[in-house]
């Protein structure tokens, strides 16, 4: 509707802003950023070049430049991301954690025409970058949400979408235990990060940014140790994409 309110449900202060709904409990005070590239990521200049400009060169310094090209750039990346998913093959609702401007939300959104996607994110920069180009698509809903404390019912979604985020998050088993609680039975996580780096480039830009790297061993036992099944993974130079299942 436009305007705030509180939740009956769950007592909590909605606000509406510019196309996206804040559930950010203001009770617990305002989530303030950690690291250099948690306060990059509240840049509105950042928001606006992150898709075209910021996170290519991004993933150039942090995996190699054979990551982008070897998953055939962000087209590529979508296409492997969507199809792990299984969108065509799988009723939603469908989440998109950390979704940024919103360009996997949109292509979610737009291969699961039939059900609800819904892109959530800290920033408010990015949301109003992705609230702008998400006005044709009536089946996706914007929200500003802590990823270590997802406003969302147990058991809320069929699949949660992941993308190049768990590098920045401050407690990445805190996320992984929120995505397995809104994941229903049989739900798919899939998601993308760094691997450790290999370069001297990619350690110092790493250390610089105050980001975590994660090898794919390292992230299967950690997941499976939550209670995640299936876990599987296609590497790209220093970057990987993963794919774990709720039993």
């Amino acid at each position: 509707s436009g305007r705030d309110g509180v939740c009956e449900r769950c007592g909590h202060r909605v606000s509406a802003r510019r196309g996206y709904l804040d559930l950010i409990d203001g009770r617990a005070g305002e989530p303030t950023p950690s690291s250099p590239e948690q306060r990059l990521m509240e840049s509105e200049l950042v928001a606006r070049a992150y898709d075209r400009l910021f996170r290519p060169a991004f993933v150039r310094v942090l995996a190699g430049s054979g990551a982008g090209s070897h998953a055939g750039g962000v087209t590529g990346e979508l296409f492997i991301h969507k199809s792990c998913l299984a969108l065509d093959e799988r009723d939603g609702p469908w989440l998109d954690l950390s979704c940024g401007p919103g360009a996997f939300a949109r292509a979610m959104a737009a291969a699961a025409p039939g059900a609800l996607v819904v892109g959530a994110d800290i920033s408010r920069a990015m949301l109003e970058v992705a609230a702008a180009s998400a006005k044709g698509y009536a089946n996706l809903a914007l929200v500003r949400a802590d990823a270590h404390d997802l406003p969302f019912a147990d058991k809320s979604f069929t699949g949660v979408n992941n993308a190049g985020s768990l590098h920045v998050y401050d407690d990445p088993e805190a996320v992984f235990g929120e995505v397995w609680r809104v994941l229903s039975p049989g739900g798919v996580y899939v998601g993308s990060t760094f691997s450790r780096a290999s370069s001297v480039l990619g350690r110092t830009a790493s250390k610089l940014a105050g980001i975590r790297r994660f090898d794919p061993p390292e992230l299967r036992a950690w997941l499976s140790r939550l209670g995640f099944s299936d876990y599987e993974d296609i590497r790209f130079s220093g970057a990987f994409i993963f794919r774990a299942r709720r039993p």
